[in-house]
C-alpha cells in the first residue's frame, strides 16, 4: 500500500476531539484482525500457541494478522476520509482468551475479540512495539494501552470517531467445569467446556483455567489499576467466581425468552450473574462503569457498541447506563452507546431504548440499537439470486415501525425521549444490511455486484446512522456463503498479502466511487441525514409495471426541504405507477416552482435526459434495471 508521509505524532497528540452530531456520521464496521496486517511481528505474540495463526490468511477459525498498525496506516493514507467514512466501529481490542475448544462449529481462536480475559489490557495480537514515528512502547499493559490511545488520537486528527465494541454479558472461557473431579482441565472433553443448563442453583465444580499458550486464565483486573496516569478504581469483581452464574449451557439456551437466555453461558463463554437481586449486582455494575469511563475519557473513544444485549438482565442496563452517564457528566452528550439485540422483532429491539421501570421513568436506557428489523427486511427484498427479488412491503413496515406505537404496551417501539445530545433513539438507529453476526455478508454466491451496490445505496439514503461492513466498498464476495444460511464465512481478510485487492484497486471500483458519492450527497443535502421518512410507493399486485419498486421521500417537518429516492430491484426498467394509479407527493410537499431533479444514481440507474418532474403532479418516474436514483427538490429556473 502506498502511503503519504506519516503524520507526526505531536500533531496527533494535539488534535482536538471530534465534535459532530451522530446523525451526521457514516459508520464503518471492521474486524480488526481481518482488515490489514500492518505489523507482522505481532502475529504470534510471545507465549501464544503459534498454531493459532494462519500465515495464508484463509482459515477463518484462526488469527490472520490484522492489527491496529494496519488501521493506523490506512487512516493516515486518507482512505476512510476518501470513502466518506466519519466513524470507525472496531471489534473488541481487549486481551482475550486465544483459543476455545468448544464454540459454534468446533474449536476456534479468539481473533474477533469477544472472549475477554483482561478488560484493562489490549490484546498483543493488535499492538506494536513502536509507534508510527518510531517511539518505543513499554512491553506491558501500559505500553499496549498507549498504542491504543495513539490509534484513537490519529483517527481524531482525521476527523474520524472511534467506537469500541464491548462485552458485559460474558468473559471468555476463563474457567472450566471439572466434570470428572480430578482438578485438571481436560480440554479434549466437551463436558469440561460446557455443562447442561441448570435452572436451580449452579454448577459448583467451576475452576479457573490455567493454560498460558491460550491465555486461558482467571479474569482480570483483580484489583485497582493505574494506566496512562489514570487510577481506575476496579475492585476485582470480574476475577471472582461468584460474579458468574455458572449455570451452564444447553442447545437452544440462547434462543429462549423465559429467562434462560439471560442466565446461561454462551457456549463455552462464561456468563456474568447480572440479576438485580444478585449479591454483587451493584459491585458488578460499578466495575464496568469504572472500566468504560476510562476508555471513554482517558483513551478517548467516542462510543460503545454493546454486544449480546438481550442476554443480560434489563435492569442491569438501566443502572449501568445511568451511572456511566452520571460519571461522564457533560461529556456524556458526545458519547454514543448502542447495542446488538439479535432479533427482528421491533418490540424486542426497542425495549432496550427504554428503562425497565417505564412508565415511572421515560429517560433513555441504551441510546439506540442495530436495526435488525430493517436488515432482515431489506435482505428479503434485495438479497435474492440472479434476477429474483422480494417484496419491499416488509421493508416499508420495518421503517414505518421506527416511529410507530407498540399496540401491546401503548408506547412507541423506540424511545422518542432525547438523550444528552438532543437526539432520540430513532435518530441514532444503526441502519445496516450486513455484518459479522451470523447473518453474514450481503454478497454471497448468486448475489450480483450490482445488487450489492443497490443495497448500499439504500443504506446510505434511509434514516439513521448508515453503517458499512468492511469490504462492501469493493463488493467483496463471500464465495463460501449461501443465501438464507447464517454462517461466519464472510469474516475473510480484506487486504491480503497475496491474491487479494490492493487499496488502489478498491478505490477505483464502482462500489467505492458510489459510496463516496453517496456520502458526499448526504453532506450536501442535510435532509438525507435528518429528514423524516415518507413512503411514496411500494410494489403492489395490481400491475407489473412497478414490480420491484420502492420509493420514499426524506423531508423536513415543514416540507421546506426534501428529496425523493426510487429503488428498482428488477433487472429491467420499472416505473412508479400502474394503470390508473401513479405515485404522487403528499400535499405539504407539492410546491409550485419546485422540481425534482436527479442528483445521484446507483447501480445501472440512468435517469432520462429530461428527468425533471414538477412536485405538484403525478410522478411516473422510470428507473433503469437494478438501480436507485435520488431526486432533490430544487427551484425551477
Amino acid at each position: 500500500m502506498s502511503l503519504p508521509k506519516i503524520i507526526p505524532l505531536l500533531a496527533v497528540l494535539l488534535s482536538p476531539a471530534v465534535a459532530r452530531p451522530w446523525s451526521d456520521d457514516v459508520m464503518y464496521f471492521l474486524m480488526t484482525d481481518r482488515f490489514l496486517d500492518g505489523d507482522p511481528e505481532n502475529n504470534s505474540p510471545p507465549g501464544c500457541d503459534p498454531a493459532l495463526y494462519d500465515p495464508h490468511q484463509k482459515d477463518i477459525s484462526r488469527y490472520m494478522g490484522g492489527d491496529l498498525r494496519g488501521l493506523e496506516k490506512t487512516i493516515a493514507s486518507g482512505y476512510f476520509n476518501d470513502l466518506g467514512v466519519s466513524a470507525l466501529w472496531i471489534t473488541p481490542v481487549v486481551k482475550n482468551v486465544w483459543r476455545s475448544g468448544y464454540d459454534l462449529g468446533g474449536w476456534k481462536a479468539g481473533y474477533h475479540g469477544y472472549w475477554t480475559q483482561d478488560w484493562l489490557d489490549i490484546d498483543p495480537h493488535l499492538t506494536s512495539r513502536v509507534s508510527l514515528d518510531g517511539k518505543p512502547y513499554a512491553d506491558d499493559a501500559n505500553g499496549r494501552m498507549e498504542h491504543y490511545r495513539d490509534f484513537v488520537r490519529l483517527a481524531h486528527s482525521k476527523g474520524i470517531k472511534v467506537i469500541q465494541d464491548v462485552v458485559l454479558n460474558h468473559a471468555g472461557p476463563v474457567f472450566y467445569y471439572d466434570a470428572d473431579g480430578d482438578g485438571v482441565f481436560d480440554v479434549t472433553k466437551k463436558d469440561e467446556w460446557v455443562q447442561p443448563f441448570k435452572w436451580d442453583g449452579f454448577h459448583a465444580n467451576a475452576k479457573w483455567a490455567d493454560i498460558a499458550k491460550w491465555n486461558a486464565a482467571r479474569t482480570q483486573p483483580d484489583g485497582p489499576r493505574e494506566l496512562l496516569g489514570a487510577k481506575i478504581p476496579t475492585r476485582g469483581t470480574l476475577a471472582r467466581l461468584d460474579s458468574y452464574g455458572r449455570k451452564g449451557f444447553s442447545d437452544g439456551s440462547l434462543g429462549k425468552s423465559d429467562g434462560e437466555e439471560v442466565m446461561c453461558d454462551f457456549f463455552s463463554l462464561r456468563d456474568f450473574w447480572t440479576a438485580p437481586e444478585g449479591e454483587h449486582f451493584d459491585e458488578l455494575v460499578d466495575e464496568f462503569v469504572a472500566i468504560y469511563h476510562f476508555y471513554l475519557t482517558t483513551v478517548g473513544v467516542d462510543g460503545l457498541r454493546i454486544d449480546t444485549v438481550k442476554h443480560v438482565h434489563h435492569e442491569f442496563w438501566d443502572v449501568f447506563t445511568k451511572r456511566l452517564r452520571a460519571r461522564l457528566g457533560a461529556a456524556a452528550a458526545d458519547k454514543l452507546i448502542f447495542g446488538e439485540v439479535y432479533d427482528g422483532n421491533p418490540a424486542t429491539l426497542g425495549r432496550y431504548t427504554w428503562r425497565s421501570d417505564w412508565p415511572q421513568s421515560r429517560e433513555p436506557a441504551i441510546d439506540s440499537v442495530l436495526d435488525f428489523d430493517f436488515c432482515f427486511s431489506a435482505r428479503e427484498y434485495l438479497r435474492q439470486p440472479g434476477r429474483h427479488f422480494g417484496s419491499p412491503a416488509s421493508l416499508e413496515k420495518a421503517l414505518v415501525t421506527r416511529t410507530a406505537a407498540n399496540p401491546d404496551t401503548g408506547r412507541p417501539f423506540y424511545n422518542p425521549a432525547p438523550g444528552a445530545d438532543g437526539l432520540n433513539s430513532r435518530q441514532k438507529m444503526i441502519t445496516f444490511i450486513e455484518n459479522h453476526d451470523g447473518l453474514n455478508r450481503f454478497r454471497v454466491k448468486g448475489v450480483t455486484e450490482r445488487r450489492n451496490r443497490l443495497a448500499q445505496g439504500l443504506v446510505m439514503t434511509l434514516p439513521g446512522i448508515p453503517c458499512l461492513y468492511y469490504g462492501t466498498e469493493f463488493a467483496l464476495l463471500d464465495e463460501g456463503g449461501k443465501i438464507g444460511q447464517d454462517d461466519e464465512t464472510g469474516r475473510m481478510m480484506f487486504i491480503t498479502r497475496r491474491n487479494g485487492p490492493t487499496f488502489a484497486e478498491v478505490k477505483s471500483s464502482a462500489s467505492f466511487q458510489e459510496i463516496k458519492a453517496l456520502a458526499a450527497l448526504r453532506e450536501k443535502f442535510p435532509v438525507l441525514r435528518t429528514g423524516n421518512l415518507i413512503p411514496l410507493w411500494v410494489d403492489n399486485d395490481s400491475g407489473t409495471e412497478d414490480d420491484g419498486v420502492f420509493a420514499f421521500a426524506r423531508a423536513t417537518d415543514d416540507g421546506a426541504s426534501f428529496a425523493v429516492v426510487v429503488v428498482n430491484a428488477a433487472d429491467e426498467p420499472r416505473v412508479t405507477g400502474v394503470a390508473n394509479h401513479v405515485m404522487q407527493l403528499p400535499v405539504f410537499l407539492q410546491k409550485p416552482g419546485l422540481a425534482l431533479r436527479p442528483v445521484m444514481s446507483v447501480g445501472s440507474a440512468k435517469p432520462a435526459a429530461a428527468a425533471s418532474y414538477p412536485t405538484t403532479g403525478p410522478l411516473r418516474i422510470t428507473v433503469q434495471a437494478s438501480g436507485l436514483v435520488v431526486y432533490a427538490a430544487i427551484k425551477e429556473p
